[in-house]
């Protein structure tokens, strides 16, 4: 995205006037006192500078603590103030990204990888929260302090006034000019930081196949490749804030000798007090600091922006599956159709003039070889994506005329890779849902048949299963999804190979289970499996070859028609025969 990432900030303080107001003030009245003292101060040198009057000297020293004073408070209170600005703004804009993350769908997750959006989603936001608080009160109470005293001082000189202000107004457009540069070199090392957290998210998750494979040493000089990466990128962005950084404090330097040179020709020649050259003197020292704090607070808004502008990447980015301007909410039986049917990527069929109808309550079993095409088949189902020709009908009616939130509560999907949270087996089951009954979470748990598997965990149902369910092996993990899905009691179940990691005759009997339990005669199935004994009892089986269904019937039809199915089938039933001699 092209352009200063401050912009993507503006909409979530733009109705928050009273903030940004609130901040000038009190940016104003703090650095007003700071810039009043050196005033103050020049004028108690020339009063006194004839004798030492004891109420004159209280005077000024009650002054100059009261501007000291007021400066703590309202520094306290722009801090506070910018404090809750960084809070809310991070707090608002994480939740738009995390909103915006949900409803993507799969082309967008394929611009993205896991560990850069887990990257944009965590690490940027501590730049956008230093932006507010860090870089933004302290560029504005410095360059408040900067104009105030640089008109103090045009009152006592105009010359010495316009030499600071010529020198403070040449720093600035040297960090104006130079601030992209930063933001830029920044930008490119969040990205290498993502990179990074993806690969070690990757590789720390499958560290058993990393050992298993001796891959230690292959991994570590990968991991290597890309800190080196990282280093490098920091390194190119700390030499960049090495050359930008000292330009404020050198330009003041530079302008405090000017000051010092004429400012004393000035006392010699009477054109100045000595009150005003200590005025002069100490309000350097104030500008100095200021001048430290600016850029600092520069490197702060460079790192915001480049923050902000990889947020707004993901939040400009719009899912392509939403609701039809006339969507429609549809009570769904559950009778699924296809008509005419294509689906292209990379220029190339995918699937290709399928065309169906099933009626509600059917069950369906999908095969065929890898690449055929079955798990699209069934994301077209789930409209996961939408095909490039031809209708999928629910109910008679074209998915795309149904709203996304009426259509997918009445539909579950168990994919082949079952992710389960860090909690207990029975809230992985009744993930989303409140108040389930026993009796549901007990049918569920039965027909995914995980109930011989209960007594063999520590507290049954209520046992955590770890991190992505660490503790449950490949099968306990599908059956738990199965189990998970059974317990919405859908109107349309699709298993997309879930059932891979489960027994051929365990297959069996959850799909017998599925056909026979609460719901399922009104449920509509569709099994993919590798397994023809999980799909032989199906009303109906779809072979998909080459994209196309190339044979569709009962098993025993299918057998009988001697074409692809049965071909698989005496693969399988003589691998299982072979296996069970050798057993």
């Amino acid at each position: 995205m092209k352009g200063s990432g401050i912009k993507y900030l503006w909409p979530y303080i733009a109705n928050r006037r009273r903030w940004i107001l609130g901040c000038l003030l009190y940016a104003f009245i703090g650095a007003s006192a700071s810039a009043y003292s050196p005033f103050l101060l020049g004028r108690a040198v020339d009063e006194l500078s004839g004798g030492v009057r004891l109420p004159v000297l209280a005077a000024y020293s009650l002054g100059l603590l009261t501007l000291a004073v007021l400066l703590a408070v309202f520094r306290y209170q722009l801090r506070m103030l910018t404090g809750t600005i960084a809070a809310t703004v991070s707090y608002e804009m994480s939740q738009d990204l995390f909103a915006r993350l949900l409803v993507l769908d799969q082309r967008n997750f394929g611009f993205f990888g896991r560990g850069d959006l887990l990257s944009r989603t965590t690490t940027d936001f501590i730049p956008i929260w230093r932006f507010f608080s860090a870089g933004f009160q302290g560029m504005l109470h410095s360059l408040m302090l900067l104009v105030i005293g640089c008109i103090l001082m045009a009152t006592a000189s105009p010359l010495l006034g316009g030499i600071v202000f010529g020198c403070l107004l040449l720093t600035m457009t040297a960090q104006t000019f130079l601030g992209p540069l930063l933001e830029r070199a920044f930008d490119r090392v969040q990205r290498d930081v993502a990179e990074l957290s993806g690969f070690a998210q990757e590789h720390l998750t499958t560290v058993r196949m990393v050992k298993a494979y001796g891959q230690e040493q292959q991994v570590v000089s990968a991991f290597e490749t890309v800190n080196d990466r990282y280093a490098e990128s920091n390194l190119r962005f700390m030499l960049r804030s090495g050359l930008i950084s000292p330009i404020p404090g050198s330009v003041v330097r530079l302008s405090a000798a000017l000051v010092l040179a004429l400012g004393g020709a000035l006392v010699i020649d009477g054109e100045i007090s000595l009150g005003q050259l200590v005025q002069f003197i100490v309000y350097l020292t104030l500008l100095s600091a200021a001048a430290v704090q600016i850029s600092n607070a520069f490197e702060r808004l460079q790192q915001g922006a480049a923050a902000a502008g990889r947020i707004a990447e993901v939040l400009a980015h719009q899912p392509h599956i939403i609701d039809a301007p006339e969507a429609r909410d549809l009570a769904v039986r559950g009778a699924v159709g296809m008509s005419g049917v294509g689906v292209r990527a990379s220029g190339q069929w995918i699937l290709r003039d399928i065309t169906f109808d099933v009626l509600a309550g059917s069950t369906v079993g999908i095969v065929g070889p890898t690449g055929a095409g079955k798990s699209t088949l069934l994301s077209l189902i789930a409209r996961v994506q939408d095909p490039h020709a031809g209708e999928v009908l629910i109910d008679g009616v074209d998915a795309r005329e149904l709203t996304l939130e009426s259509y997918r509560r009445s539909l579950a999907i168990v994919p082949q890779e079952t992710f389960l949270f860090g909690m207990s087996l029975r809230d992985n089951i009744t993930l989303g849902l409140q108040n389930v009954p026993d009796a549901a979470v007990e049918q569920g748990v039965s027909v995914a048949r995980l109930s011989n598997d209960l007594p063999q965990l520590p507290r049954g149902i209520d046992t955590e299963v770890g991190e992505r369910g660490a503790t449950l092996s490949g099968g306990q993990k599908q059956r738990t999804a199965i189990a998970r899905a059974i317990v919405r009691d859908p109107r349309i179940l699709l298993l997309d190979d879930a059932l891979a990691s489960v027994d051929a005759q365990t297959a069996t009997e959850i799909v017998a289970g599925l056909a026979a339990g609460r719901g399922g005669g009104r449920r509509t199935t569709f099994i993919v499996a590798q397994h023809l004994l999980a799909v032989r009892p199906a009303d109906v089986i779809f072979v998909l070859s080459g994209g196309q269904i190339a044979e569709q019937g009962t098993h025993d039809e299918l057998v009988e028609l001697g074409g692809l199915y049965a071909q698989m089938y005496d693969r399988e039933h003589s691998s299982r025969s072979a296996a069970e001699v050798t057993g």
